[in-house]
């Protein structure tokens, strides 16, 4: 392989041999992309799966919204890249949020991504 161009230095240099060579990162893709109702009073809990993670996900926050009262989000630890929504939902309502996550070593990795939901408590 033969690499043509110009010199360049400090974070230009690394931006250009990534576009050179191609070094891609994919995208995180959240499953399911939607959540199931839950009900006022009875015990909730979802799985939500992140993949085309490059290095283990290490953090899930609700960035925008709200989760509904009584519900928490945690990332498990397994299995891993996974997120759990759990708890006894105490109001009924849509409740629409974002859930951010980052893959350790973002700072080299660049994965991190957000995904919409909406959560029906009936």
């Amino acid at each position: 392989m033969l690499l043509r161009g110009r010199i360049v230095r400090g974070i230009a240099c690394a931006l250009a041999l990534t576009a050179v060579v191609g070094c891609t990162r994919p995208a995180l893709q959240f499953s399911p992309a939607t959540l199931p109702d839950a009900q006022v009073g009875s015990p909730y809990a979802a799985t939500i799966t992140i993949s085309q993670a490059e290095t283990p996900v290490g953090r899930a926050s609700v960035q925008d919204g709200a989760l509904p009262a009584g519900l928490d989000l945690a990332l498990a630890k397994d299995p891993e890249d996974t997120i759990q929504i759990s708890g006894t939902p105490t109001v009924a309502g849509t409740f629409s949020f974002t859930i951010y996550v980052s893959c350790y070593g973002t700072s080299v990795m660049g994965q991190t991504a957000t995904q919409g939901y909406t959560l029906v408590v009936k």
